[in-house]
This record gives C-alpha cells, structure tokens and sequence, in this order.
C-alpha cells in the first residue's frame, strides 16, 4: 500500500470502521440481533485486515518481526 497521506487517511477510516463494526458484533447495541459466529468471525478478519493496512501504510512491521 503507498504510503501517502491520502492512503493514511483511507487506512485509518477504514480500520476505524471495521473497529465499529467488530464493537457491534460483540455487544449489539438495542434492537440489533446478536451475530452468527460466522457472522463475528467475519467481523475479527475484516478487523485484522484493516489494522495490517493501517500498520502498512504507517510503514511498521507487524509485531513480534522488529
């Protein structure tokens, strides 16, 4: 991923989307359905994906490989 600031930017909406999304699954707020595992599994990979892009586009190694 570039490493641009608009590339920044987009990483970091996108992480923080997922972030929401991943909240809601674990504690739907009222007149939510609670979510399939399929459902919540979904949400923690779309959630890890975007937190590597974030970390990519900030240029830092995944932890653990520094």
């Amino acid at each position: 991923m570039a490493r641009s600031s608009d590339a920044r930017t987009v990483a970091k909406l996108a992480w923080e989307a997922a972030w929401e999304r991943l909240g809601n699954a674990l504690q739907p707020p009222p007149g939510y359905p609670e979510p399939s595992p399929e459902q919540l599994l979904e949400c923690f990979r779309v959630a890890q994906e975007r937190l590597d892009n974030l970390r990519q586009a900030h240029d830092i190694a995944p932890v653990g490989t520094q």
